[in-house]
């Protein structure tokens, strides 16, 4: 089941629940809501690697910095798409991103059609 999953990670439940309703446009794929790094670990150690990954990079309790750094070391982040996002849209934020291991990198408030286009890209485009 999770190469059929979309991992949502997400501390605000006002984003989490406009990310969930983009993602229903893809109704071939699970969507799993976690609000914070520490969660969406505990999900990945018992089901694995999802499809695609949505990642709040700033977060209480474990930021998605720190997650994708969990994610290098256990070996998962190269065997998954992640999408960051983020109210940080100074220069530099989007270059810090990609650089710790997002496949993407969005900003909010979102763009529907640019979260759209990035989650079909990253369930289509060939790794």
């Amino acid at each position: 089941m999770p190469e059929q999953t979309i991992l949502l990670v997400e501390d605000d439940p006002f984003n989490r629940d406009i990310l969930r309703e983009i993602l229903e446009d893809f109704p071939e794929f699970n969507i799993v809501e976690t609000a914070n790094g520490q969660e969406a670990l505990a999900w990945l150690t018992t089901h694995g690697p999802p499809a695609l990954v949505l990642l709040d990079m700033m977060m209480p309790q474990m930021d998605g910095y720190t997650m994708l750094g969990e994610l290098k070391q256990r070996g998962l982040l190269d065997r998954m798409r992640v999408i960051g996002v983020s109210a940080r849209a100074r220069e530099g934020d989007q270059a810090k991103a990609l650089q710790a291991g997002c496949w993407r990198y969005l900003t909010k408030p979102f763009d529907i059609a640019a979260v759209e286009e990035a989650v079909h890209a990253g369930l289509t485009e060939p790794r």
